[in-house]
């Protein structure tokens, strides 16, 4: 607990910090440092909350928020979604602060005020502006309904302002703001409840006093809820267009000058949505605190109402359903109702559960509330004589189906699975075969929700035999499967089997041991016509050859690759699939003892597969070879080091007319480019460059050419062609070649007696062997550059000095020779 002197001492160290990051988000025009000041001012408020925050910085002179603050209130909601102060907040605050600047900017937002076309532009914007003012503050109200500290004292008279805040048409973002935070105030005083061993006294008396506040404004803000539930869901709260009705939605003190909301078309249906399931989780959390003959009241009202809505044939009947069983799912979701109010949902939901007379949404809607029921009150299911009824409703209802209902309705079947008692109740096992084949059908089902449902609903019967140490029984039903009269059928539980196999084999030993026999079972499936059922039984035996190990695999081996074999219809689709199993098998016995068994005219198959596999081999042989014969006098050490995997394209991403322009290419072309823009700078050169020129020069003659040293491009290692050796750029392996020089790279790869020369046109130009080799004299210097030149243009014996065109090395050298003399 912070004392009142702890709270002011920290206000006074914290004050000059918050005014001077407020001050420097006005000075600062970047938006960078912007960025820095809001987070620092986002930190702060993490550590002392909002309410100290705010009791210090103002947001405006009370009429309006400056525009200059307006970035304070985003901050605010960032900062409070991570809170961590140590300090309760205060809902009178909320309401004497947030409230009034929420109502002043609410205020300057009326229209009106000007006249023109101008004016009643500018007016608009303004009043877009301050409306989106009031949905900013109003969303710091979940902050304050944190563990406040004056609920006795405030939340009654704040109770008000809320529900008419909720009813207001023209802030509808208001709705699920304050729904969150009925959410977290009544969810904060319930955690209080229940953790009251080790608490002060004054904390359990606190406790208690917010609760009964909790439960005297519960009784009227759970019929306003309901209401909201039914506007949003379109629906009239009292079965037609009653005045008593109406008046109770004009009863929340705001201008219905604005409200155009029923006039539009139901397009937001997603937001409206999003909107019941606030209002839904906030009833859900207000109704434990609502008192009980209140509660059970209001329940039977939506009861009655409910069965009066089933009987009628009026068009919104369907829409008006949805909304009942939403209300009920949600008191239900409460766990707060007493045994005869879930005795008469039950009756309630189970005519609709039996007849397909009713929509298919209202029929999921059933389903999805009945499932609720069942989570909540597992007991209720599990009751003497309910728990047979409920399992004849569940196979009775089979034929009257919704396609869209079958997710919900399998998670209902799973939770009464899941309510089972098998350890003293031995006539809870007679259950499983009754609804297997319902199971089975689902995992056929076009939806993967479904599918995954009944994958789950399977699992968690097979958990129940695990428990009993019988899982014989289980397959036993499940291989009853495999006689239906449908392809449909039998290959649904091939895959149901394929699952359970998949799920225990490794871990149950029985399982196991079951394995061998199961499989007997499913090769005869081979000689189907079906293709889901071979796929079905394809997709088993990949399973069961995982987890046999080959004493218990080989005695039916022989039954195995005969019935592979047999794929008739399915060779060209199952071929893939196939040749994965045999390769399997091949890796545990070799191909000695398959080949035998796999017919003459499918032998090909395995030939190719040893073919692919013996040079497979001679590859990997030659490979570690090479590796274990290299030499540092080879010069692979690098290679084998550098190495690594072969990327999607096999390694081809140089630009061999294949891959095109790659990242590699990128780089190999401004490579040329930058030698290209070398070799111009150097023809443009005069002589105030002379210390360039000879940097140049002294560069070259060390070992590092322009490209080498400019470049970080990739370059190829041509050294092999000296001997005559010829790179072929085509070969896959030529990226072995390929490095990426840096700086400071002083290796024997480099540009040196590869150089690469561009005529005045940018051309290459491409020499002999007798051309130019840069180097020096191996002194460090580049005075051999000019000898070399110089004998160059005399030429071979006889040629005379005018009678060759210059190159454009000899013009750089006759400068470097000019600018020499000069020097």
């Amino acid at each position: 607990t912070v004392t009142e002197e702890q709270l002011e001492g920290m206000k006074q160290r914290v004050t000059p910090l918050v005014m001077g990051l407020v001050n420097l988000h006005k000075d600062v025009d970047d938006k960078a440092s912007k960025r820095l000041v809001e987070s620092a001012v986002g930190s702060i408020i993490e550590g002392v909350g909002v309410e100290i925050f705010l009791s210090l910085v103002s947001l405006g002179d009370g009429n309006t928020i400056a525009k200059d603050k307006a970035w304070i209130i985003h901050t605010l909601q960032a900062a409070t979604a991570t809170s961590t102060s140590p300090y309760r907040p205060h809902l009178a605050f909320f309401q004497s602060h947030i409230l009034s600047l929420a109502r002043a900017c609410d205020a300057s937002s009326g229209s009106g005020n000007g006249k023109g076309k101008s004016t009643a532009t500018a007016t608009a914007v303004e009043k877009s502006m301050a409306q989106s003012r009031v949905v900013e503050l109003w969303s710091l109200f979940p902050y304050f309904c944190k563990s406040p500290g004056d609920i006795e004292v405030t939340f009654p008279a704040l109770a008000q302002t809320l529900v008419r805040a909720m009813g207001d048409k023209r802030y509808s973002a208001l709705l699920p703001i304050i729904c969150s935070g009925l959410t977290t105030i009544a969810k904060c005083t319930n955690e209080q409840q229940m953790n009251v061993h080790g608490m002060h006294a004054d904390t359990m008396d606190r406790a208690g006093a917010d609760a009964k506040v909790l439960s005297t404004c519960s009784t009227k803000i759970l019929p306003s809820l309901f209401r909201l539930v039914e506007s949003l869901n379109g629906v009239d709260g009292n079965n037609n267009k009653s005045g008593k009705g109406k008046d109770k939605s004009q009863d929340m003190d705001m201008d219905d000058e604005d409200d155009d909301d029923d006039d539009k078309p139901k397009q937001n249906l997603s937001q409206e949505a999003q909107r019941i399931v606030h209002v839904t989780d906030a009833i859900a959390s207000l109704a434990p605190f609502t008192p009980e003959t209140f509660l059970k009241g209001l329940f039977q009202k939506v009861i009655q109402r409910l069965l009066i809505a089933t009987q009628t044939n009026e068009s919104d009947s369907s829409e008006k359903m949805c909304t009942l069983l939403g209300l009920a799912q949600a008191l239900v979701q409460s766990q707060c109702l007493e045994e005869s109010s879930i005795t008469l949902l039950y009756r309630a939901v189970k005519p609709i559960l039996q007849t397909d007379a009713q929509s298919a949404r209202v029929q999921k809607r059933a389903y999805k509330t009945f499932a609720e029921l069942c989570r909540q009150y597992p007991d209720f299911v599990t009751a003497d004589g309910r728990l047979q009824d409920i399992i004849d409703l569940m196979i009775g209802a089979t034929m009257v189906l919704q396609v869209s209902a079958r997710y919900m309705r399998l998670r209902c079947i799973s939770l009464v699975v899941k309510a089972l008692d098998i350890i003293d109740n031995q006539s809870h096992m007679d259950i499983i075969p009754n609804i297997m084949g319902e199971v089975l059908l689902s995992l056929k089902d076009a939806n993967g929700k479904t599918r995954e449902a009944a994958y789950q609903l399977l699992l968690n019967m097979s958990e129940l035999y695990i428990q009993k140490n019988d899982m014989t029984t289980y397959f036993q039903i499940i291989v009853g499967g495999l006689g239906a009269q449908t392809t449909h059928m039998r290959s649904a539980a091939v895959m149901a089997l394929s699952r359970v196999v998949f799920e225990h084999a490794r871990t149950d030993m029985s399982v196991q041991n079951l394995l061998p026999s199961l499989l007997q079972t499913v090769i005869v499936l081979f000689d189907e016509e079906s293709r889901e059922v071979i796929k079905s039984a394809v997709g088993f035996v990949r399973v069961s050859i995982a987890a046999l190990n080959k004493d218990q695999l080989e005695p039916i081996l022989p039954d195995l690759v005969e019935g592979l074999m047999k794929y008739n219809r399915g060779k060209s689709r199952f071929r893939a699939k196939i040749k994965i199993i045999l390769k399997k098998l091949v890796r545990y016995y070799g191909y000695e003892r398959i080949t035998p068994l796999v017919p003459l005219d499918d032998t090909r198959l395995l030939n190719h597969m040893r073919k692919l596999a013996d040079r497979a081999a001679r590859q990997k042989a030659a490979n570690a070879i090479a590796t274990d014969g290299q030499t540092l006098a080879g010069g692979n050490f690098d290679n084998l080091m550098d190495s690594d995997e072969d990327d999607s394209d096999d390694g081809r991403t140089l630009m061999t007319g294949i891959t095109g322009f790659t990242k590699l290419t990128s780089g190999s072309r401004k490579s040329l480019k930058s030698l290209k823009s070398a070799s111009a700078s150097a023809m443009s050169l005069s002589k105030a460059d002379a210390k360039s020129v000879r940097s140049m020069a002294k560069s070259m003659a060390s070992g590092k050419s322009m490209a080498s040293t400019r470049s970080t491009g990739p370059r190829i290692d041509t050294s092999g062609e000296r001997s005559g050796d010829i790179l072929d750029m085509l070969d896959p392996k030529v990226n072995k070649n390929v490095r990426f020089a840096e700086e400071d790279d002083e290796s024997d790869f480099s540009d040196d007696g590869e150089a690469i020369e561009f005529d005045k046109s940018g051309k290459l130009v491409i020499g002999g062997d007798d051309k130019i080799h840069f180097g020096g004299d191996g002194n460090g210097n580049g005075n051999d550059i000019a000898e070399d030149l110089e004998q160059q243009r005399e030429g071979p014996a006889g040629a005379g000095a005018g009678g060759t065109r210059k190159t454009t090395n000899e013009q750089h050298c006759e400068k470097i020779e000019k600018m020499k003399e000069d020097n």
